[in-house]
């Protein structure tokens, strides 16, 4: 194909963003070359393709709102599913309104272009755009108001027969075959009812950048990543060799919707997929607050203590190989099941169980990997004076690159920087202050107590976990083809990429650049990069979420591993 005219970019011209939530080329590229993704391996073949680097930390909030604001978390302000404690203690919930930045949609809608806005992550409660968003992952569940305009959800709910926003996988047991078939099943009909919903909005509402997210990877990886990656022993185990094919049957099911979506773009249109992190097993938990603990960093309250003990206890002896050989099988599953019924409210204890009148420093939670200081405030609960801060950054730094594995002498950390070695932006000291990477996150931070180790192994079970090396694919007449390889890609270049594709001029408060190597010479000869000054951004209303609304997506957070 030919490269478009300017009149073809501004006048028709059509693009999808399509999200495959933790999808990593680790898996997909294998299964494309043996012929499992026979469509995936046709774009490899015939677009252009390469790894895109997550943000730090490569989790699905922060990463997901620099793909559409194009900024880093120091400007756009989310870290964590939660609110920062520099904001409020509290740590309540974000919403869509808890990032700042004004998103892809904004800007498209500004000039002329319809925007379809499908399950993006962060974008509850949904926000008026032209023409529809149906909000994505943080919406509370099927009852409350995800479809803007409001009269849509009832049409989405005909046409799927009954969609539901995210999946609650808290209630399953993947340790049992038939809770982990169930779990499939439902994830299956999960992405089923998202894909008659895309392709419905797609034949039925006026758009020109459509941006449909689907979960159908992440859900599955972080369950059982070590029964699909061979590098693992689990892979060889009994219940990966049950699962395995109906595992992959999932991912073939995913590869059939792109087929779909290849055959319906028309001359005029590109596709471009992406995903906001990749994806590996967990082989170590690192009991971060406990090793603040023994560091004389973090003190803790008396109360319930004993009683969060009892419950690590148990929640450690039913990850034990001698208790999966000689603990019946619906013995362990009643223990995990009572495990699971408690854990969330011992995760809304564990910041209270810390003692914050002598608390230095405590550890933000698993999806930020990172360690906040408890400066002294008006709130009379800090332990920090402003003249301790530097020094007690780097002892705590330099005791994180000391950290050894007592099973094997090696060094644990490999790397540990301050907020503003990595952020920019008037958010940046909103973030933790210190963030680490161990083994590049095969070693994986958590915030409970009760563990009398401060490394405990983690390859008996077969959870997954995020990787910075996301996946970048393109394919249609704007760009590069051929399977030509990309290189250098980051979240914040997309916002900026999506801009250039439509042949418009990139806010210059974005820190992403466009990726000029993606496009196809004539498209650039005839489109220049071109910038321009970005109007302020609009404060937007929060939208909190009820009590009851609150406990059910900490549920979902818990079951994913992001909350204990």
């Amino acid at each position: 194909m030919s490269s478009m005219t300017g009149s073809e970019c501004g006048a028709d011209h059509r693009l999808i963003l399509l999200g495959l939530d933790g999808a990593t080329f680790a898996n997909l590229r294998p299964w494309a070359e043996d012929g499992t993704l026979p469509n995936l391996a046709r774009i490899l073949r015939e677009g252009a393709w390469g790894p895109l680097a997550s943000t730090v930390p490569p989790t699905t909030p922060p990463a997901w709102t620099a793909v559409v604001t194009g900024k880093n978390p120091g400007k756009h302000g989310i870290f964590d599913f939660r609110e920062s404690p520099y904001k409020d203690r509290r740590r309540p919930l974000i919403t869509s309104a808890s990032a700042r930045g004004r998103r892809l949609w904004q800007i498209l809608n500004q000039h002329g272009i319809p925007c379809g806005i499908l399950n993006v992550p962060i974008t509850w409660p949904p926000e008026r755009v032209d023409s529809f968003m149906i909000a994505g992952m943080m919406t509370p569940g099927p009852e409350s108001a995800w479809a803007e305009p409001p009269e849509l959800k009832a049409e989405i709910d005909r046409v799927t027969g009954g969609y539901f926003p995210d999946l609650d996988i808290a209630k399953y047991d993947a340790g049992e075959d038939a809770d982990a078939l169930a779990f499939l099943a439902d994830v299956e009909t999960h992405f089923e009812r998202r894909r008659r919903a895309m392709f419905h909005l797609m034949d039925t509402r006026p758009w020109r950048f459509f941006m449909p997210v689907f979960i159908l990877t992440d859900r599955i990886q972080h369950l059982f990543w070590k029964y699909i990656d061979p590098s693992y022993e689990l892979y060889n185990c009994p219940q990966a060799r049950r699962l395995r094919p109906r595992i992959i049957q999932a991912y073939q099911k995913m590869d059939v919707m792109l087929g779909e979506v290849l055959a319906r773009l028309d001359e005029g249109a590109d596709l471009v997929i992406l995903s906001d992190h990749g994806f590996g097993g967990t082989e170590t938990w690192f009991n971060v607050n406990v090793w603040l603990q023994r560091l004389g960093l973090l003190a803790r309250e008396r109360k319930g203590t004993l009683r969060h003990w009892l419950f690590y206890q148990a929640m450690l002896a039913n990850e034990w190989k001698l208790t999966r050989a000689i603990v019946p099988g619906f013995l362990q599953s009643a223990i995990r099941r009572r495990i699971r019924a408690r854990r969330n409210s011992i995760q809304s204890n564990v910041m209270d169980q810390i003692d914050w009148r002598r608390t230095k420093a405590s550890f933000s939670g698993i999806p930020s990997q990172g360690i906040y200081l408890n400066p002294v405030g008006d709130d009379g609960l800090g332990a920090v004076e402003p003249e301790e801060v530097d020094a007690l950054k780097r002892r705590i730094k330099e005791a994180l690159l000391e950290l050894k594995d007592p099973a094997t002498g090696e060094r644990v950390v490999e790397e540990v920087v301050f907020r503003e070695e990595i952020y920019q932006g008037p958010e940046t000291q909103y973030a933790p202050d210190i963030f680490f990477k161990a083994r590049n996150y095969g070693v994986l931070g958590r915030s409970l107590f009760g563990d009398s180790r401060t490394l405990r192994d983690s390859r008996s079970t077969p959870n997954g976990f995020h990787r910075p090396d996301g996946i970048l694919l393109t394919i249609g007449p704007s760009f590069r083809r051929g399977g030509s390889p990309v290189e250098g890609a980051r979240m914040i270049d997309i916002a900026p990429t999506v801009l250039h594709a439509f042949g418009l001029p990139v806010p210059d408060d974005m820190d992403g650049r466009v990726l000029e190597t993606l496009f196809d010479e004539g498209y650039m000869r005839d489109h220049p990069v071109r910038l321009c000054p970005a109007p302020p951004d609009v404060e937007r209303e929060r939208g909190d979420y009820s009590a009851e609304e609150t406990e059910k997506l900490k549920e979902r957070l818990k079951a994913l591993g992001y909350l204990e």
